[in-house]
C-alpha cells in the first residue's frame, strides 16, 4: 500500500512541475492568456505593458465594446471612448462636487485650452485672461434674478457706466427716478441736474429732473399745450392760423403783422402790411354789444384821448370824446 501511494505521488509531482514549466514558457513567450471567471487581490495590482500603446488596458462588455481604455503612450484614461486628454468621459458624467484649480472648457471638441473658462470654442473679444473670467459662445438663459456687482456693457468694448448699450435698445416701459441725458458721450459728458437732449447747458436756471433742455430742433406734429408761460428768445413764427384764447394779449415791443420783418420798427409800435402786390385787408369786430360798433382809441397831438367811430351810412368816421364801449 505505501508503495502504491509513493508511486502515484511521483506521478502527481511530475504533472505539477510540467504545468508550472509550461506556464513559465507561455509567460516568457508573451502569449495571450485567459484568467478564470473572477479575479481578486488583497494587495496592489500593477499592470505594466510590454510596450506602450494607445490601448494598453481595455475593459470590454460582453459584445466586445471597450468602455474603459488606458493609453500608456500618452498617459491618458478614457471612459466610453478613446481619450484625447488626460482623463476623458464620452457620454454623460456626474459628480457630487466639481472643483478645478484651472479654467473650465465646455464643448471644446478637441480645441486647445485657453487661460479663461468658456462654454464653446469661441475666442474672447474683451481681453478675458483669468480662470474666473467666463465666455459664453451660445445662448444663455437665466430663469431667476441676476445680480451684476460691476458694470454691464452690451455691444461695446467696455462700459463706462453701470449699464451701457452700444447700438439700438428698446423697452416696453422706461422709468427713471433721476434725469435723462440724451446724445451725450458716456464717461465723457458729465450728467446735470436736469434732463436734456444734447450736451449744451441751461441758460434759464433749469435745476429739477423734470426740467428739460433741447439743444437741437424740436418738432411737434400734433397739438402742444403750455400750462404756464412760454418764452421765445428770438422769432416766433406761425405758418397757419394763429389763435389766442387769453383775455389779454401783450406785446412788450413792436407788433408787426403781414411782414416777417418790420419796415420801420423805431417809428411804429404796431405795423400792418404785407410783402405782396395789393392792399392788405384788416378786420375789426364790434365792441361788447353789436349796437356799439367798432371804436378806435387814439391820442391827439396834445396827448388827449379821442375816440373814432364808424356810423352806419357815413362815408367818414366821427371823432368824439365819448369813450369806446359807451353808447351815445
Amino acid at each position: 500500500m505505501p508503495h502504491f501511494i509513493i508511486k502515484h505521488m511521483k506521478k502527481f509531482l511530475i504533472v505539477f512541475f510540467l504545468v508550472v514549466f509550461s506556464l513559465v514558457l507561455v509567460s516568457t513567450a508573451n502569449a495571450a492568456s485567459t484568467i478564470g471567471t473572477n479575479m481578486s487581490t488583497t494587495g496592489t495590482l500593477t499592470v505594466t505593458p510590454a510596450s506602450n500603446s494607445a490601448t494598453s488596458v481595455r475593459f470590454q462588455n460582453a459584445a466586445g465594446t471597450s468602455y474603459f481604455i488606458a493609453d500608456s503612450t500618452n498617459s491618458r484614461i478614457g471612459v466610453g471612448g478613446a481619450p484625447f486628454t488626460t482623463f476623458e468621459v464620452q457620454g454623460t458624467a456626474s459628480a457630487s462636487y466639481l472643483m478645478t484649480a484651472n479654467s473650465i472648457q465646455v464643448s471644446g471638441g478637441g480645441a486647445a485650452s485657453v487661460a479663461y473658462s468658456r462654454f464653446g470654442i469661441g475666442a474672447t473679444g474683451h481681453s478675458l485672461a483669468a480662470t474666473d473670467d467666463v465666455l459664453f459662445t451660445g445662448l444663455v438663459e437665466f430663469d431667476d434674478n441676476v445680480f451684476f456687482d460691476a458694470r454691464v456693457g452690451i455691444g461695446g468694448t467696455g462700459p463706462s457706466t453701470a449699464l451701457e448699450v452700444q447700438g439700438t435698445a428698446s423697452a416696453s416701459y422706461f422709468f427713471t427716478q433721476n434725469t435723462i441725458q440724451v446724445a451725450g458721450v458716456p464717461g465723457a459728458t458729465a450728467s446735470v441736474a436736469y434732463s436734456r437732449f444734447g450736451i449744451d447747458t441751461t441758460g434759464h436756471s433749469l435745476a429739477a429732473a423734470d426740467d428739460v433742455l433741447f439743444t437741437g430742433l424740436v418738432e411737434f406734429n400734433d397739438n402742444v399745450f403750455f400750462d404756464s408761460r412760454a418764452s421765445v428768445a428770438t422769432a416766433f413764427e406761425v405758418t397757419g392760423s394763429g389763435y389766442a384764447s387769453a383775455s389779454t394779449l401783450f406785446a412788450t415791443t413792436n407788433v408787426v403783422v403781414g411782414n416777417r420783418v418790420a419796415s420801420s420798427s423805431t417809428t411804429y409800435v404796431a405795423e400792418f402790411g404785407n410783402n405782396k402786390t395789393g392792399t392788405a385787408s384788416f378786420y375789426f369786430g364790434g365792441g361788447d354789444s353789436a349796437t356799439l360798433g367798432t371804436c378806435f382809441q387814439l391820442k391827439s397831438t396834445t396827448g388827449a384821448w379821442i375816440y373814432m367811430r364808424f356810423e352806419q351810412g357815413a362815408l367818414t368816421p366821427t371823432l368824439s370824446t365819448v369813450r369806446c364801449h359807451t353808447a351815445y
